[in-house]
């Protein structure tokens, strides 16, 4: 709060405050000075950027607004899941796993009967033969054989909701704007598939825990009745996990550039945009690699984990060059390059040595894999800034880029990869709320700082005791026997 507030609410307090033309405020029991600012002071702040909403600094000091902000950051406390109309469709992803299919079945069945829903699941579930009765049994062998018969039960269930069931294939169905809710039945990988599907806004998201690590996946199937009804009735938290979008500029797009300004897009012939338009992602693999078509980037892909640049199977170190909204920072010499979101932090860059960052830190975290330089530390970089890298140009080999595990491609000396943050996050629904979530995974999963507890001192108090008789009696000995 500036003087002038102050004074204002000093003012009001006092009952002195009126406004000119009418009359004077009525006397009120005055507070006390330190009371009032006590209550201005510990005013639980709304922003990350300054102590208050309003980004005052002094009597003269303020932050110039620009209409170009990338991002607002909210308080994480006020991060709750609302829904302006009921949600209708879900989409439901599960793993690939045989274990997977019993909680699967149910919660489809009861979405389907219970809460009326459209229910979507991927194509690739009604061809697993475990739940279809069209087999050849004879043809497999005796272990699916005894599996197949295990789920028989299941499977008829499965077929009588067959027909109910919405299905979508991977690269070839968009479904921006179809899916109101996304369930996840399996490990991290199946919130990694559903970031993947959705290059734009990301439904909510709630994944269940059937996998082998869930560091992600905070729910638990046993009683999931309660616990979707609940986030259908919009109580719920939310961690907005950021993402980074990435794009690869390869060295002949300059000259198409270069070519529709000298020539002009409008008097370009329709083979002459085709030719140039080949030049773009994956050496001109349109639609392939990253290249959603709900994307609205054609060269660009969205990540939750990181993106990966290694020098793949050459035997020579990689030499990467990193800039900063335009400015040289460093160059990499060693095995590579992990860009991560704070999400990411707990994964590949984790095990490179890199700090765990609590998924609501707005930031981007670069870390070296095997640097040629001890002092080559991690770092963090503010979420919104662009990084520009490229391979060097006295590099003796090319290098390979990965996002999230995926879509693994060369980069070429000429080429560079843009990495920012994206402005549409992955709203993850918590158990039970951000900070817990996430502590919860730190202990359970990754055994986070866990280790035998000391003991106390009154504990250790009679072996002391013990240990210093034992000593100064030793040490009486000596001397007669010295004597």
């Amino acid at each position: 709060m500036n003087p002038e507030d102050m004074q204002r609410a000093r003012e009001m307090a006092n009952g002195d405050a009126s406004t000119p033309g009418s009359s004077p405020a009525p006397l009120r029991k005055a507070l006390p000075i330190s009371l009032l600012e006590k209550r201005t002071q510990f005013r639980r702040t709304r922003s990350l950027n300054a102590p208050s909403p309003f980004q005052h600094f002094g009597p003269c000091g303020r932050i110039m607004k620009n209409s170009a902000m990338v991002m607002q950051i909210q308080d994480p406390a006020s991060q709750r899941l609302t829904w302006y109309k009921p949600p209708l469709t879900v989409l439901v992803i599960k793993k690939k796993d045989s274990q997977v299919l019993p909680p699967f079945v149910q919660l489809v069945e009861w979405l389907v009967q219970e809460k009326h829903m459209v229910v979507w699941v991927e194509s690739a579930v009604l061809e697993d033969k475990l739940l279809r009765d069209d087999v050849k049994l004879e043809q497999e062998s005796s272990k699916f054989q005894k599996v197949h018969a295990q789920y028989a039960g299941v499977r008829a269930r499965f077929l009588h909701l067959r027909e109910k069931l919405v299905t979508f294939k991977d690269g070839r169905d968009d479904l921006t704007d179809r899916i109101d809710f996304i369930v996840c039945l399996g490990g991290d990988g199946t919130l990694l598939y559903a970031s993947q599907l959705f290059q734009q806004s990301v439904p909510p998201v709630m994944a269940f825990y059937l996998g082998s690590l869930g560091f992600l996946t905070p729910f638990q199937c046993d009683n999931f009745q309660e616990q979707v009804t609940n986030v259908l009735e919009g109580h719920a938290a939310l961690t907005l996990r950021s993402r980074l979008r990435c794009s690869i500029h390869r060295k002949g797009e300059r000259r198409k550039e270069s070519l529709l300004h000298s020539v002009g897009g409008n008097l370009l012939i329709p083979g002459f945009h085709r030719q140039l338009n080949y030049v773009e992602l994956n050496n001109g693999q349109t639609g392939k690699a990253g290249c959603n078509n709900n994307n609205g980037h054609n060269n660009s892909i969205l990540v939750l984990n990181e993106v990966v640049i290694n020098r793949g199977p050459s035997p020579y170190l990689s030499n990467i060059d990193i800039f900063l909204d335009g400015k040289y920072i460093t160059s990499v010499q060693g095995d590579g390059l992990i860009v991560s979101t704070p999400t990411g932090s707990t994964a590949y860059a984790a095990a490179a040595g890199a700090s765990m960052i609590h998924p609501s830190v707005p930031a981007i975290l670069v870390t070296p894999i095997c640097p040629h330089s001890l002092s080559f530390r991690p770092i963090v970089v503010p979420a919104g800034v662009e990084l520009k890298i490229s391979i060097s140009p006295d590099s003796r080999n090319t290098s390979r880029v990965s996002f999230d595990g995926r879509n693994d491609q060369e980069l070429n000396h000429g080429d560079s990869l843009r990495v920012t943050t994206s402005i549409y996050p992955v709203p993850s629904i918590c158990s039970q709320d951000q900070i817990s979530d996430w502590f919860d995974s730190l202990a359970e999963g990754l055994h986070w700082n866990v280790r035998k507890r000391q003991k106390c001192l009154d504990e250790l108090s009679d072996l002391t005791a013990s240990g210093s008789e034992d000593t100064l009696d030793e040490f009486d000995n000596l001397q007669i026997y010295d004597a």
